[in-house]
């Protein structure tokens, strides 16, 4: 392994290098996400024309030595709340867009994130979170979207707490900014 090396792992047990420059459209993207959903993570905002990186593939983004394990925090908690809002841009038929993902990619989606293992217990809620809004989004009929009606069992819980949760991350991050 070279000095410097930052990778994703596939499915298929492979690593993908990550420079510099996809790591600093990630971060963006992850910051963007924060600033505007704070306050409002049920209604996430996701403009799928910017938004088509393979966020759920930065749950396994590794390195070596020079990839600090605040880095890791940051981008693995980041990429779960870049898919927390996803799902709920996705799961909203009257107001959303399924655009986020991509249909037949929901099955790779959720194995990524299924395989993440959190690392404290704010990761594990999100994941949770992503996990169930994956399994509406994975039952979501092209009829459903037309018919506008479609509530999922279990649609009310994964709305329950979920501003709280997305905004204690995006709160905690900016005050730990501010205090270093």
């Amino acid at each position: 392994m070279k000095e410097g090396y930052t990778f994703i792992k596939c499915t298929d047990g492979t690593e993908r290098e990550i420079d510099s420059e996809e790591l600093n459209q990630l971060k963006k993207d992850i910051l963007w996400i924060y600033d505007e959903n704070f306050g409002d993570i049920i209604n996430a905002f996701v403009p799928a024309y910017s938004f088509k990186t393979n966020y759920w593939e930065y749950l396994t983004l590794n390195g070596d030595k020079w990839f600090y394990d605040d880095q890791k925090a940051f981008y693995h908690l980041g990429s779960l709340m870049v898919l927390l809002c996803c799902c709920s841009e996705y799961i909203d038929i009257a107001g959303g867009s399924q655009d986020v993902f991509e249909r037949e990619k929901l099955p790779v989606v959720k194995e990524y994130v299924e395989r993440y293992r959190p690392k404290n217990a704010q990761e594990k809620l999100i994941r949770e979170k992503v996990l169930l809004g994956l399994n509406i989004a994975v039952s979501m009929t092209p009829e459903n979207l037309i018919d506008n009606e479609f509530v999922h069992e279990g649609t009310a819980e994964y709305y329950k707490g979920l501003n709280e949760l997305g905004n204690t991350v995006i709160k905690n991050y900016y005050e730990e900014k501010l205090t270093s």
